[in-house]
């Protein structure tokens, strides 16, 4: 027989997309979220949506079909929620880090997979298409399939979806615990209260982000491969580009061998302000379990704006923001299905940077699976704890 009902811990993209498609598909949902509502990390993205290079891995083209669907994801939320435009826009982006700087041929025959417009840009095209930019590059690559979203928007609207279809949503619930007793396993508030008990019928599913840990690691022998990342942006008086900017500004206290922390990127956020953003921020002390943003990430942000842009650019800071990003540690992808085996308790987390282009597809998937209507593809399930 199939469930009836299902719980969501989690009111992310990811636990709202599940709701929204467990509801869809006929189940009763109930969401909880220990925070209160706009605290996820979803609501600290800088909304940034990007068609991979290829599709030659199970992952790369997860995020191909994701973004293939993505106009169409949008345009529902927008009918479900009463007309809310979540800010879905085709922007394109310019590369303009070094080794692309170096070699703009080899990046644009890199791109074939991407399914959009690709060529190449030289320095006086660039002047004029940023203005503000102090550089002075000699080319960049500029790639039509990437895209924008307002992440806060998004969430509005798919709220509004879910709770149009009947999803019942739990925000400050404060630490939420899965128990396993003699009587099976139980998930309580911190007052104590019992929310749902597990079972075949009534599964569970925690998509709760890298805290998706602290809810399913004392009932199996290893933790979940899964940490958080720190993400910190600034949102900066400056006109918004055109397009996504992404380049190198190497930061002078951050040893960066693999080159990932020296890429930063211009967004063009809502409204026509500039956001811009990486993973930066404090590390040590606790700090990396922190949601707050940092000293630390600000001047970094700073440090690569004012390398991008010239002086002065402290004083043409609007906000600052932070977020904790669940990064799988396993390659290839994030964390989907039951929990070594256990039809009563699902995962869906491990996204990283990616949650927002592909939270809807993986969210069908999970839920086909939980009604045994299709399956996860293998490379993406949760490892089975004492497996080699």
């Amino acid at each position: 027989m199939k469930p009836e009902s299902l719980t969501i811990l989690g009111a992310g993209i990811i636990g709202l997309s599940l709701a929204r498609e467990a509801r869809l598909r006929g189940l009763r949902v109930k969401v909880y979220d220990s925070r209160p509502n706009g605290s996820s990390c979803t609501h600290s993205a800088t909304g940034v949506l990007k068609a991979p290079e290829h599709r030659r891995s199970p992952y790369l083209d997860l995020r191909h079909r994701s973004w293939e669907e993505w106009p169409d994801f949008a345009e529902s939320l927008k009918q479900e929620s009463g007309g809310l435009d979540v800010g879905f826009r085709i922007c394109g982006g310019l590369d303009l880090r070094d080794r692309t700087a170096r070699d703009p041929q080899r990046a644009v025959e890199k791109l074939y997979g991407s399914g959009g417009a690709v060529r190449i840009l030289e320095a006086e095209e660039l002047a004029t298409l940023l203005p503000a930019m102090k550089r002075v590059p000699q080319s960049a690559v500029f790639i039509e399939h990437q895209a924008v979203v307002d992440p806060s928007s998004l969430m509005s609207a798919l709220e509004k979806s879910c709770t149009s279809l009947g999803v019942e949503i739990h925000y400050d619930q404060g630490e939420i615990q899965l128990q396993s007793t003699t009587d099976g396993l139980r998930l309580q508030t911190e007052a104590g209260d019992t929310i749902a008990q597990p079972s075949e019928m009534e599964p569970v599913v925690l998509s709760a982000g890298w805290e998706t840990s602290a809810l399913a690691d004392h009932l199996r022998a290893e933790p979940l491969p899964l940490e958080p990342v720190r993400g910190e942006a600034i949102s900066l008086d400056i006109p918004a580009p055109p397009h996504i900017v992404t380049f190198d500004a190497r930061l002078k206290d951050v040893p960066d061998p693999a080159g990932n922390r020296s890429r930063f990127s211009w967004i063009p956020g809502p409204g026509g302000i500039s956001w811009f953003g990486n993973s930066v921020g404090d590390t040590g002390s606790g700090k990396e379990r922190s949601p707050q943003p940092t000293t630390t990430g600000r001047s970094r942000l700073l440090e690569a704006a004012e390398s991008f842009f010239g002086a002065g650019i402290s004083d043409r800071v609007i906000d600052h923001w932070a977020g904790l990003r669940p990064k799988s540690l396993r390659h290839g992808g994030p964390l989907l299905g039951s929990l070594d085996g256990d039809r009563r308790v699902w995962i869906a987390t491990g996204h990283y940077r990616t949650g927002l282009l592909i939270g809807p597809l993986t969210a069908r998937w999970v839920i086909a699976d939980i009604l045994g209507e299709g399956e996860i593809p293998e490379v993406f399930s949760v490892p089975q704890a004492g497996a080699d």
